[in-house]
């Protein structure tokens, strides 16, 4: 997804946050050049006044969803976070952490990733409640099988 940010100092040019969705890693674009920083480091900014400045991600919850960027020092929302009832939704599958073991928590961090990322679109509420939904249930159905037949094959 793309997300336009207006930091103060950058009036003459065009910020662009762009995730790859599935809690994948964000990557800030200033003027259509992608922004790089090696590992660790910060990201180097230059302002309309010429002014070098530092620029890094400020990850939120679990990482999975989309992160704030802090600008000299102060913090430029990327996008509206979401609701608590919102994310209770998304995160339910995480459950599967307990229940499942490795399997239920990989399953789990996956399909919470996918809710999150459904939850993010610009679609109707009611679209993105039955396609989380039905996200979760699959992600339930393969925990299920994949325990079930575990569990025969180890008898």
């Amino acid at each position: 997804m793309r997300y336009m940010i207006y930091p103060t100092g950058f009036a003459n040019q065009t910020l662009e946050v762009i995730t790859s969705g599935f809690g994948g890693k964000a990557r800030l674009f200033v003027n259509n050049q992608e922004v790089t920083a090696k590992k660790k480091q910060p990201m180097i900014l230059r302002r309309d006044d010429g002014q070098d400045i530092e620029a890094t991600w400020k990850r939120d919850l679990f990482g999975i969803d989309v992160p704030n960027l802090i600008v000299d020092g102060s913090v430029i929302e990327v996008t509206k976070p979401l609701p608590v009832i919102a994310k209770l939704w998304c995160f339910l599958p995480l459950i599967f952490i307990f229940i499942g073991g490795a399997i239920g928590a990989l399953i789990g961090i996956l399909t919470a990733a996918a809710n999150v990322s459904v939850f993010r679109l610009s679609t109707n509420i009611m679209i993105r409640i039955i396609l989380t939904l039905l996200i979760s249930l699959t992600g339930t159905g393969l925990l299920l099988f994949l325990a079930s037949t575990l569990s025969a094959l180890l008898q």
